[in-house]
């Protein structure tokens, strides 16, 4: 029989378990938040009921015996572990420091830190070399899985960095699911935070598209190239000098934009052929490549409304909300791209929630009819963005389709909220 917990968590949608994993690992709120739109208070409502289920359970458990445990008997916990290897590191070392545990998260942390800013520093080798000696410590350490493929992607060695994130990806949807059952990681206790760091699978999903893509974009590279499209890609990347752009944020596009206009204004008036030079920008977070989907949507071009696809699923906070926001503009147009999209790398639907999204806002008759099928959708998650984005047609119509849809999955927030809504409407019409 499930317990309160794990009630719970089965309970949760897509929507609410994702930033959660991503929240009990130590990730920044507001970073969550963003990504995952909702409100952190709602974030911290779901952490909040899961903790206090969490202490209920423990108070009811029987509890641990008080005689000292000898370091190689089974945990009182309940671990399964030695209680060396489990809750005897949570405990205070001599009451005037941190506990072994703690230092030692400090420790790894700082190790991971350098491993990034040698990455930075383009010292790709000398990175993936201190991520694979602390790998062998840390095997479930996902930051360090992450600068392993970071290495071999920027060494332009594509098929050791999707093999990592196939495995890790893999690895994930193991844990999601153990989380799930017992709300837990594998290698944490009830008193101290793992010190392992879980990707959630969106994470390694994006993550393992990205690297697919990088490799896609890296061999549609033209042999004969053309000069002036290398000179204007080659000015677009001077807004990445940190020297000569201090700003930041909104400021510092504002200034780099102001900067490069005549840059981009060549590269819009030089046509699709552009688009190969810019693609390889588009898939690591730089300002160049925050400028090219506003380049892409003045192409209109069945391969430059793929490319805003690519980079919808990226999941990066400004070119992905940009990409969608141009796809958006281009209403029925950018249908049949969006189409295919869901046609092609089936196992990346789960990504593509940002153009259904898209849909619910063009709200065509052509839009509203491709939403309908997608309530059929295999993927929970897409069924939930369709049914969202089906209520804002108010066409009551959709309503028997959208309760079948959302009987099917369980009842997830978002669908369940559109058909709230138009049940709302409809009772107001009669």
């Amino acid at each position: 029989m499930a317990t309160g917990s794990n009630t719970a968590l089965t309970a949760l949608s897509e929507a609410d378990l994702e930033p959660l994993l991503e929240l009990l690992q130590g990730g920044d709120p507001d970073a969550i938040t963003r990504k995952a739109g909702i409100s952190k208070a709602r974030l911290f409502k779901i952490r909040d009921d899961l903790l206090a289920r969490r202490e209920q359970e423990r108070a009811l458990a029987p509890s641990a015996p008080s005689k000292k445990t000898s370091r190689n008997s089974p945990c009182p916990c309940g671990s399964g572990k030695k209680f060396k290897h489990c809750c005897l590191n949570s405990e205070p070392s001599n009451g005037e420091g941190p506990s072994g545990k703690a230092a030692e998260k400090k420790q790894l942390i700082r190790h991971i830190n350098t491993a990034f800013d040698m990455l930075r520093m383009g010292q790709y080798a000398k990175a993936r070399g201190r991520a694979a000696s602390l790998i062998r410590q840390y095997p479930n350490e996902d930051r360090l899985h992450d600068i392993l493929a970071l290495g071999y992607w920027y060494d332009d060695d594509f098929e050791p960095a999707i093999e990592i994130c196939r495995r890790r990806l893999a690895a994930a949807e193991s844990e999601k699911a153990f989380f799930i059952r017992h709300g837990f990681y594998r290698d944490a206790n009830d008193q101290q935070q793992t010190l392992s760091y879980y990707y959630p699978p969106l994470t390694w999903l994006q993550k393992y598209w990205i690297v697919i893509k990088a490799k896609d974009y890296r061999s549609g590279y033209p042999v004969e190239e053309n000069a002036e499209a290398v000179e204007l890609v080659t000015t677009l990347q001077t807004v990445d000098d940190a020297t000569r752009f201090p700003k930041r944020q909104e400021q510092g596009l504002v200034l780099r934009r102001s900067a490069i206009k005549e840059t981009l204004d060549r590269l819009k008036a030089l046509g699709a052929g552009a688009i190969p030079y810019l693609r390889p920008l588009v898939v690591k977070y730089t300002w160049a490549g925050l400028f090219v989907p506003e380049i892409l949507s003045v192409y209109r071009t069945e391969s430059a409304m793929r490319t805003l696809i690519d980079i919808s699923m990226f999941g990066f906070s400004y070119a992905s909300g940009a990409s969608l926001h141009y796809l958006e503009q281009m209403g029925d147009a950018a249908l049949g791209s969006i189409q295919d999209a869901f046609l092609h790398d089936k196992m990346f639907d789960p990504i593509k929630t940002g153009i259904v999204s898209v849909l619910g806002n063009i709200r065509t008759p052509a839009a509203y009819e491709m939403l309908l099928t997608l309530l059929d959708h295999r993927s929970p998650h897409i069924v939930n963005w369709a049914g969202d984005a089906l209520g804002k047609f108010d066409n009551l119509d959709a309503l028997p389709a959208m309760m079948a849809a959302s009987e099917r999955i369980g009842g997830e927030k978002m669908i369940e909220n559109a058909i709230f809504r138009l049940t709302c409407l409809a009772n107001s019409n009669r």
